[in-house]
């Protein structure tokens, strides 16, 4: 049986554990977002033409509120910004891979940073946070749960 601290209720530890779970979770989305931000720095990609084309839409709340803490649908901006890193990191160019030959015959690439992941945190319920590292934008919108909006006149 587990000896509780003296003059800590079980109720105030309860309270402390919350707090923490809801600080971590705001901590992780944060780190979420500057982890797209570094990876568009050192892409050096610009906003891709392809969020001009289409429009997406939000099926699932993946943003944590930065006053309450609560886990809140995104706006259309947010979604929108959230397309275009994920467009513009997405977008590498193998052309630019280093190739080099052995004697065997087999070929080697340099990836270098060109094909690097990106890691998403999309909050839980419970205050924990779920992660995947994503490589496309197909893979980033499926997991945050954005979808293509059909509805919108282009």
């Amino acid at each position: 049986m587990r000896r509780s601290r003296p003059g800590r209720t079980k109720q105030s530890a309860t309270r402390i554990a919350h707090h923490t779970r809801r600080r971590l979770g705001i901590l992780l989305g944060a780190l979420a977002a500057a982890s797209i931000l570094i990876v568009l720095t050192a892409g050096g990609t610009p906003l891709a033409a392809q969020t001009k084309q289409k429009k997406y839409k939000a099926t699932r709340a993946f943003v944590v509120d930065k006053q309450s803490g609560q886990i809140r649908m995104p706006t259309q901006k947010e979604v929108d910004e959230v397309v275009a890193n994920l467009t513009a990191f997405g977008q590498r160019s193998d052309d630019t891979l280093r190739q080099s030959s052995s004697t065997s015959g087999t070929v080697k690439r340099d990836l270098g940073r060109a094909f690097s992941g990106v890691v998403l945190a999309r909050p839980n319920g419970d205050g924990t946070f779920e992660t995947r590292c994503v490589f496309t934008l197909e893979e980033g919108v499926a997991f945050l749960g954005i979808v293509e909006d059909t509805s919108a006149t282009q």
